[in-house]
């Protein structure tokens, strides 16, 4: 399941990023593109900060509550 989101986002960044060269031209659509483009980045950015905090926090607490144990942080 992790993989799919991570494939899914990961397509998602390169479409953004070659609509982006495509329609480097100013018009109209060009400019709805880029806007819509700019707010799904920032919800794109809004969902990561979080996530990473619960993944930093998530090995902080494996490590302490591991006492020292490298075999007890290991996950499966």
């Amino acid at each position: 399941m992790l993989k799919r989101i991570i494939f899914l986002l990961t397509a998602i960044l390169i479409l953004v990023f070659s609509l982006s060269v495509v329609w480097a031209a100013d018009t109209k659509l060009a400019k709805k593109i880029d806007a819509g483009l700019t707010q799904i980045k920032k919800w794109l950015i809004q969902i990561a900060t979080p996530a990473a905090a619960v993944a930093i926090g998530t090995g902080v607490l494996m490590k302490k509550f591991s006492f020292g144990d490298e075999e007890r942080i290991v996950t499966r």
